[in-house]
């Protein structure tokens, strides 16, 4: 994985910042990344932004993200996800087996679904 993950405990969440080229199988790994951070840290909510990530030239799929969220993480985990929604594919629905995520355009939106207080 060539993607620089900053991470940060934020109570009551946990913040990943994720910027660099990202490339086929890099949403797994991502995934798994975040799933023992947030164990480590007991956290159920995640702010993960990868408005810094570069789709490879050429490339025309998507980053495939909330999937691997969803299937990776537990279902008490909520993700908030923000990117420009075309580079991610459409949420699964929620399921009882899987995290609950969604894709905002603004931090401000999912810490706000967060239920997060936003800071001034």
């Amino acid at each position: 994985m060539n993607l620089v993950v900053a991470s940060r405990h934020e109570t009551p969440l946990m913040r990943f910042v994720v910027e660099g080229p990202w490339e086929d199988g890099d949403a797994l790994k991502l995934a798994y990344f975040i799933k023992a951070a947030i164990a480590r840290v007991r956290e159920e909510r995640v702010l993960l932004d990868l408005r810094r990530v570069k789709t490879p030239p050429g490339s025309q799929g998507k980053f495939l993200i909330c999937d691997r969220l969803r299937r990776a993480l537990y279902p008490h985990v909520r993700i908030g996800l923000v990117t420009p929604p075309e580079l991610v594919e459409p949420v699964p629905p929620a399921a009882n087996d899987g995290a609950d995520v969604a894709v905002f355009s603004a931090e401000h939106e999912a810490l706000r679904w967060l239920r997060v207080p936003v800071r001034a």
